[in-house]
């Protein structure tokens, strides 16, 4: 028995009705109704199936897309919900296949590139989904979310220019759109740009909540209680509290965040950002529960634990800080990004192993580390070093690993003989290091143009080398940074002449270095091999914690390094020396951003220097 055509075509019209209302259980009583007369209906099958999609049946929703699939081929729009179940259910490969077929068979549809440009973005098939929103954007360039996601591919390709200019392009298209506003602040995070990340901050708290700058704590005291279940504004007051405490501004940032987790306290991220806060201001016990407190509230938070390593090692509870310290490869996706394709290093017996050491974060991270090379080949392995061209100028005959290869970052690939990759950074966990058994033998590196008469020093008495600034594109280098107008005082003292060894210091550093008779060095040096060549010619180097510090600390070169009351976690606490470096005498803040005591102490070591070396 079957159903007149006429009325099995408004039975499907009136549950496809439905089911646009959202009245799902109704729908599928009609769908049912129709294949109980016309088993072979395609339409209704694939109807069903999308249905069972929105309710998340995704087996049986498959199954009667295929079904439809069989019966009639030639449909995109059946191979789009083929699509959309196989991508909900995390089937990616499957999605990825029915999009190809959905846009083989409707070229002009946009929502069939836009999802196969999705699909193959989670498999990481980056190059084939920038084709698939490229045709996106070439119908419709306008298309928001593609912006977006093409952002956040650049990101995860470690380009950040191209990620920043495509964002900027979509939200010059959609002012308004603030997903797009919180990926540039996401984004922004990720790669340290904190002006462009408060920026997006702002332009979020202006749009969402209607506020102007700094109008956030009024809009907490008095309406965000009315507020709490709306997802845009939680991200947008959190992304203000982040903001303030990335830019240094503890008291703003802890208001913010304090106040959105006592209304919303099963927030893992604000949680954890909150131990970042304690940290940043030296209660270590504090962000200690917060870590904790953030895996209670979510296991899959993996920042929780790598922050938590740094509250660990900077209490020199090194054996478990570094334990715990590994979890950046999955907590980051900038690590992610970075990994090398290879087995990766467990940590066992590496006699009669190959194993390649990835250079992974900054120079004075993987200069730190580089000690560990020599004492793993001492353990029986064959060590390949692979650091970045400006690293391999220092390296490249080293003795201390068996190859040295100037990497290219973009490239994964392992050579064949290589058993095992491992970090740099995860080196000292591997091979036990505690605090009682740093490595601490210096020189562990080569100065391969030491003597080289190009980087002979001008200037007569006692020679001292001066950095003051780092990377502004460090996340903490507002931070760490010490404005040059603060040391006319050192810079005034006789019996000595100061080089500066500055990358791209500011137009009036120039100038009050020409006033002060600075001899600025810094163009002469092209590598960190020329660094090296040239604090060969130093006395002293007196350094803000930046690359120079930890180069002329692997040399055994003298090295007075000024760090922060809340120090990078390899200084410790409460300590002058370093046992990662004999030859470093550190300066500490005694207050949270006062450098005027700090440098007093530098002058007055530097008069004491001066009597017990004389002048040259």
């Amino acid at each position: 028995m079957s159903a007149p055509e006429s009325s099995t075509s408004g039975l499907l019209k009136g549950a496809t009705a439905l089911h646009q209302s959202g009245q799902l259980n109704e729908a599928e009583n009609g769908y049912r109704l129709i294949l109980k007369f016309e088993p072979k209906n395609a339409d209704a099958l694939a109807l069903l199936g999308s249905l069972l999609c929105d309710k998340k049946e995704y087996d049986a929703a498959i199954d009667y897309i295929k079904q439809a699939i069989a019966i009639d081929s030639n449909s995109g729009l059946f191979y789009f919900y083929l699509g959309n179940a196989c991508q909900k259910s995390k089937r990616f490969a499957l999605a990825e296949n029915a999009f190809q077929n959905a846009a083989r068979l409707m070229p002009d549809w946009v929502e069939a590139y836009y999802n196969l440009g999705n699909a193959q973005r989670e498999q990481k098939k980056y190059k084939e989904a920038k084709e698939s929103y490229a045709k996106v954007l070439s119908i419709d360039s306008t298309h928001a979310l593609t912006h977006n996601n093409l952002a956040h591919i650049y990101s995860a390709l470690l380009d950040y220019k191209s990620a920043k200019q495509q964002l900027e392009l979509g939200l010059k298209l959609h002012p308004e759109h603030s997903e797009m506003l919180f990926s540039l602040y996401d984004i922004a995070i990720e790669h340290n740009d904190q002006p462009t990340m408060f920026d997006a901050a702002q332009r979020s708290a202006q749009q969402i909540l209607g506020l102007k700058e700094d109008g956030i704590i009024d809009y907490l005291s008095d309406a965000y209680s009315m507020n709490t279940k709306d997802e845009r504004i939680r991200n947008c007051i959190f992304s203000l509290g982040t903001s303030y405490l990335l830019k240094g501004d503890n008291a703003k940032a802890s208001y913010i965040l304090r106040t959105l987790f006592t209304l919303e306290p099963d927030l893992a991220d604000v949680s954890v950002t909150l131990g970042s806060l304690a940290l940043n201001q030296c209660k270590f016990d504090d962000a200690d529960d917060y870590y904790s407190q953030t895996f209670m509230l979510n296991p899959t938070e993996l920042s929780a634990p790598w922050n938590r390593s740094m509250n660990l090692l900077v209490a020199g509870q090194l054996h478990e800080g570094f334990r715990r310290y590994r979890w950046r490869w999955a907590a980051m996706e900038k690590f992610k990004a970075m990994r090398m394709n290879g087995e990766v290093w467990d940590g066992s017996n590496p006699a009669g192993k190959t194993i390649l050491v990835q250079e992974e974060q900054g120079f004075g991270d993987t200069i730190h580390m580089l000690r560990y090379v020599p004492i793993l080949r001492a353990r029986g392995a064959k060590v390949y070093a692979y650091v970045r061209p400006v690293l391999y100028s220092l390296l490249e005959n080293w003795d201390g690993a068996d190859k040295v290869v100037s990497w290219n970052v973009e490239d994964k690939t392992v050579p064949p003989e290589v058993d095992a990759v491992c970090g740099t950074m995860d080196l000292p966990g591997m091979l036990g290091t505690g605090l009682n058994n740093i490595p601490g033998n210096v020189p562990y590196l080569p100065n391969p143009k030491k003597g080289d008469p190009k980087f002979k020093l001008q200037g007569s008495g006692i020679k001292i080398g001066l950095v003051w600034a780092g990377n502004p594109m460090h996340k903490r280098d507002h931070e760490r940074s010490i404005p040059f107008e603060m040391w006319d005082d050192i810079l005034g003292m006789k019996g000595m002449t100061f080089y500066s060894l500055q990358y791209q210091p500011k137009e009036g550093d120039a100038q009050r270095m020409q006033k002060f008779g600075v001899l600025d060095i810094a163009p002469n040096i092209k590598n960190l091999a020329d660094t090296a060549a040239t604090l060969a010619e130093l006395d002293l180097l007196i350094t803000i914690d930046s690359a120079p510090a930890h180069l002329a600390g692997a040399l055994g070169l003298p090295v007075w390094t000024l760090i922060t009351k809340n120090p990078d976690w390899r200084w410790l606490l409460g300590r002058d020396d370093s046992p990662w470096y004999p030859t470093m005498r550190l300066f500490r803040q005694e207050n949270a951003g006062d450098w005027s005591q700090v440098l007093a102490r530098v002058k007055a070591a530097l008069a004491d220097f001066i009597g017990k070396n004389g002048s040259k």
